[in-house]
């Protein structure tokens, strides 16, 4: 981004950018907001109820009177304010977005989209109240009532189909690889949880079959969802940064072959179970050459940071952008390790899971996430942020909390997963040689909550400081500065 940028981004008014620079139209900034402050309130919440059931692990009888805020119920109510809540707000936020910055006319819809924002966000908060109480499906990733389901698929229904025919009419996917990878990601998830929806709540498979579907959305969430938003925050980072480049061929394959086989590598998941085993063997093969489209897709992105980072010195935004690059690879790589039968048959359902999970939802996706909005945090109230010192400190107490909750949750899944071999040793023995490892995992949760309130924090204060006219205008300079010499 260049000064010319900066100046460009005011609250109403269409703008014209050149080359390298972000085009803002403020009358769809205002949803854009909403969605990432909705995003990081959720993100909150998730943090809060994942510290109080590692409590609850710690000192089973925590809160043991209320029967709302038992450990099954706030573990999934956690995990899904995070996944629609932190993952959606954020991954929706970036759509419109983008899509708007690719516009040469003003967004009509954005009022529109701002209402189904709302209303998203009001669905969400009633699924998790529904949850607390009791109304649990046996589902995970998709583990709200059925009500709640339908209206959350009506909500994204209604914002999606602006953004959709914007791409469309733009022609854009084409041409620019970050929006290709957001056009899959924004046409895979209605007709995901409308099948949800439609065999579930009418009961239309049960058994084995119900299994293997809730993997399939399980993985189909992951990798053609969350996956394509992160990569496209990667790419248009890097298209921001040195103007509009066309695909190679290494990022066109690697998204063909990762999302194609990411369709069929859940079944892997099924090890053990009454399923055929050509089925299971058709996911761990899927689950190999989605790696080859990863490593393809690792190998394009590395080599466009390079040049990048030889035209401007690396900067925070650019090092959550590095590390979420790295944590892409490295949990792609160590999922499809996991899903070899003579690793799968010691590991499966063990903490190791669970470790490669975290560091693909709060390494890879959060990262990216983070990193763009502080760049609409900061164009949007065309402030610098208040302490460069503070924001640091939530960077480096982020990267330590992802590290170290990794680390602990990869040893205590190992030492649960040899432990368990043991017929004769009793589950009690396993769980107390487990509890030291949750435990440090807890306080790499906690410093990772602590890096988050900072954050939060740092844009409250963006948000209600004023600032004087002279004063915003030496700021706006000085940041425009600090970008141009990125």
């Amino acid at each position: 981004m260049s000064k010319q940028t900066i100046n460009s981004l005011k609250p109403t008014g269409l703008q014209t950018a050149g080359k390298g620079e972000i085009s803002l139209d403020g009358s769809f900034m205002r949803p854009v907001i909403f969605l990432l402050m909705a995003a990081f309130f959720w993100l909150l919440v998730s943090l809060g109820f994942a510290l109080l059931g590692a409590g609850k692990i710690m000192i089973p009888n925590l809160l043991g009177s209320w029967g709302w805020l038992t450990f099954g119920r706030i573990e999934l109510a956690s995990f899904l304010v995070f996944s629609y809540g932190w993952g959606m707000n954020g991954g929706l936020a970036f759509a419109l977005y983008l899509v708007g910055s690719n516009r040469s006319g003003v967004f009509k819809e954005s009022g529109y989209f701002l209402s189904s924002a709302i209303f998203w966000n009001i669905s969400l908060f009633i699924g998790m109240m529904a949850v607390l109480i009791g109304e649990i499906p046996s589902l995970s990733w998709a583990g709200w009532p059925d009500f709640v389901l339908f209206l959350l698929l009506l909500n994204y229904i209604l914002m999606v189909y602006g953004l959709v025919r914007e791409l469309l009419s733009l022609g854009l996917f084409s041409k620019k690889i970050s929006t290709s990878y957001l056009l899959l990601s924004l046409l895979w998830f209605p007709w995901a949880i409308g099948s949800l929806f439609v065999f579930f709540h009418w009961e239309v498979i049960r058994g084995v079959a119900f299994a293997s579907m809730e993997w399939w959305f399980n993985e189909g969430f992951l990798h053609l969802w969350l996956a394509p938003i992160g990569l496209a925050m990667l790419y248009d980072y890097i298209e921001r940064m040195r103007g509009l480049q066309k695909p190679s061929i290494l990022s066109w394959g690697g998204l063909i072959t990762f999302f194609f086989f990411s369709n069929f590598s859940s079944a892997s998941h099924l090890v053990g179970g009454p399923f055929p085993l050509w089925i299971v063997g058709l996911g761990i093969a899927s689950r190999f050459l989605a790696i080859l489209g990863a490593l393809a897709i690792g190998i394009d992105l590395w080599q466009r940071f390079k040049e990048t980072f030889k035209a401007s010195p690396v900067s925070i935004v650019s090092r959550y952008y590095l590390i979420a690059l790295y944590c892409f690879l490295i949990a792609l790589c160590g999922d499809g390790v996991l899903s070899f039968p003579l690793v799968s048959r010691f590991t499966h359902f063990s903490f190791v899971e669970i470790a490669f999970l975290v560091l693909f939802i709060y390494g890879f996706y959060s990262f990216g996430l983070l990193a763009t909005a502080h760049d609409l945090f900061c164009c949007f109230y065309k402030k610098p942020w208040v302490s460069e010192i503070l924001l640091k400190i939530t960077f480096w107490a982020n990267i330590y909390g992802m590290t170290f909750l990794f680390i602990f949750l990869c040893l205590g899944g190992i030492v649960q997963s040899f432990e368990l071999q043991d017929v004769q040793l009793p589950i009690t023995e396993v769980i107390e040689s487990v509890l030291p490892y949750l435990r440090g995992a807890g306080m790499s949760a906690t410093l990772i909550l602590f890096s988050q309130l900072t954050y939060c924090f740092l844009l409250l204060l963006m948000t209600i400081l004023p600032m004087e006219v002279e004063e915003r205008k030496g700021e706006i300079n000085n940041l425009s500065q600090s970008l141009d010499n990125r």
